[in-house]
């Protein structure tokens, strides 16, 4: 039949045909309701608040140098508080799950006992100081365990609590350690690369000691004073040179030796000029007498005695300066005389005997010279020894100036690439140096730090609520239990009507026919309901009342003896109800 030709009248109706069938539906639902939110086991709930201290010091003075946000670095402490071994040992320690032990594997207990941890942040609406907006800020947490026992989920609770306080102090001080050991040795390498440059720029200066960079201004000074000295030295040298020149000049016309005079006017020779003249006039008359004559004997004897007393004297420029006369005359008369002419035969004898004794007269260099006495000469040969001395004085100083300037010149032809390689092993050295500096300054916050976390006056975390055994569980809701399963067994109820009445296919009355067929009937017969019929209605009726109702007390029976007694069941569920 069509359900939209159905009115209220006829649900009415079918609600008073199936009222068994629903009854019995929405009883058991209920039933099973009122089981659960009876004989569900009791889950309790201990809970712990942590509170996040800021450090007492002010952050101005020292700062901390565990700079992660707090949200994130207690997410960081749980997975460390989380792990399987800490769990293992507080599931061994208190023997939880003592049911479950012996049939679950480890990784299954592990699961269960991090599904019974809660963990919750606390936050509060600050400011923030550096952005000046309201904010979210973590102040605190709390950490739970749910158990069925109230003394242990408080003592796991204190436990978990516990864990997280001690490795909060832990991660806090290892942190500060490792930043301390750290900046420590990044000092002491970076002192030690401090030294090795020091050491590689003391060397370089060593190396380069004349080509520094700072030098060579002075370098340049050095150079131009030593061209201008040496401009000066070459003008002494060439004034000297011409000095010299007219010494020689004047030396040339003066001779070493005083001359002497007798009381006549006559001047006296000295030895060495009676050596020189003998000599002469020896090879002169060579030419004109024997050699036994009696003058050229004299004079032979005599120069043997001059020599004895003054030594070999040079006549060369005398025997010369006569020879060159003799060849003149003798030039002269033969064009005046012929060849056998005595004059030219002498003349030529002359020529012969002065080249001989040319040849046989000594060098200048092995001639034995007297001391002059000469005051003039003297005082030009004074005059001329000094200039030549100071002229060798110049020389040699004009050769150390070209070899200074050329070291000069060396100095700063070089001193480009010196100066980069200076300026970047004092750049590498300043770097490090700074670097050294910082470092050291961190190291020495690192220590405050270090101090701060030793001590606990940076910011640390405060049990301000420990776990304490909970008197309420905090499950199941009973009442929401029960509030569902009345509304389950009315639902329950309602659909079993609806259900049997959308599969029954019997005609009950003239509506049925008529949505049937289409045809009205001719006639309906009222239901003629006989004794018979009203008798075994109710006596079915009245058996099915009878067998729900045995069932229910077998079953408080049952429950009676084999499980709780009713007295002990009914405070139970007054207490779990409303206790």
């Amino acid at each position: 039949m069509s359900s939209q030709s159905r009115s209220l009248a006829d649900y009415l109706v079918a609600v008073r045909r199936r009222g068994v069938p629903a009854l019995i539906a929405a009883a058991s639902v209920l039933i099973v309701a009122l089981a659960l939110a009876i004989f569900w086991p009791p889950n309790f709930r201990s809970t712990g608040t942590i509170l996040i201290e800021q450090q007492e010091v002010p952050v101005d003075l020292v700062r901390s140098m565990v700079s992660s946000y707090a949200d994130q670095r207690i997410q960081v402490i749980s997975q460390r508080v989380m792990t399987s071994e800490n769990l293992m040992r507080i599931i061994d320690r208190y023997q939880l799950y003592p049911d479950k032990r012996r049939k679950e594997p480890r990784e299954a207990l592990l699961n269960r006992m991090r599904d019974d941890i809660q963990f919750s942040m606390i936050s509060a609406d600050v400011v923030d100081p550096r952005l000046g907006r309201p904010t979210k800020a973590t102040i605190a947490f709390s950490v739970s365990y749910d158990n069925r026992s109230p003394t242990l989920a408080a003592k796991v609770a204190n436990e978990i609590a516990t864990l997280y306080l001690n490795e909060n102090l832990e991660s806090r001080r290892q942190t500060a350690d490792d930043t301390a050991t750290f900046l420590t040795a990044e000092g002491d390498r970076l002192s030690k690369q401090i030294d090795d440059l020091e050491t590689k720029l003391s060397g370089f200066k060593e190396r380069n000691v004349n080509n520094l960079p700072e030098l060579s201004q002075l370098n340049m000074q050095l150079m131009n004073r030593a061209e201008e000295e040496q401009r000066e030295t070459e003008t002494r040298i060439r004034s000297l040179d011409q000095q010299i020149v007219y010494l020689d000049a004047q030396l040339a016309q003066l001779t070493p030796s005083a001359q002497i005079f007798t009381e006549t006017g006559q001047r006296i020779l000295s030895p060495a000029d009676r050596l020189k003249t003998l000599r002469s006039e020896y090879a002169r008359a060579n030419a004109i007498y024997a050699p036994t004559h009696p003058d050229i004997l004299r004079m032979k004897r005599e120069i043997e005695g001059l020599e004895k007393e003054v030594g070999r004297v040079d006549a060369g420029n005398d025997l010369a300066r006569q020879l060159s006369d003799a060849q003149s005359q003798l030039a002269a008369a033969r064009e005046k005389y012929a060849p056998d002419h005595p004059d030219v035969q002498m003349l030529e004898r002359m020529v012969a005997s002065l080249g001989t004794a040319m040849r046989e007269s000594p060098v200048t260099s092995d001639a034995v010279r007297a001391d002059p006495d000469n005051p003039a000469y003297i005082q030009v040969s004074a005059q001329r020894e000094a200039s030549v001395n100071e002229r060798t004085a110049l020389q040699r100083k004009s050769s150390e100036l070209r070899t200074r300037i050329g070291q000069y010149e060396g100095r700063l032809a070089a001193s480009p690439e010196i100066a980069r390689e200076y300026s970047a092993i004092s750049r590498e050295l300043d770097n490090a140096q700074l670097k050294y500096r910082e470092v050291r300054q961190k190291q020495m916050e690192a220590t405050l730090a270090k101090n701060l976390e030793t001590e606990r006056k940076g910011e640390r975390f405060t049990l301000i609520e420990p776990p304490m055994a909970p008197e309420e569980p905090v499950s199941p809701n009973r009442l929401l239990i029960v509030a569902l399963g009345a509304i389950l067994s009315l639902g329950s109820a309602i659909g079993l009507v609806v259900l049997l009445e959308v599969t029954d296919t019997s005609i009950r009355s003239r509506r049925d026919i008529e949505s049937l067929i289409a045809v009205p009937p001719l006639a309906v017969l009222p239901w003629m309901d006989t004794p018979a019929e009203r008798a075994s209605r109710t006596k079915v009726r009245r058996l099915s009342l009878a067998g729900a109702a045995t069932s229910v007390v077998g079953a408080v029976v049952m429950m009676h003896f084999l499980y709780r007694p009713l007295d002990v069941l009914w405070a139970v569920a007054w207490r779990r109800f409303f206790g």
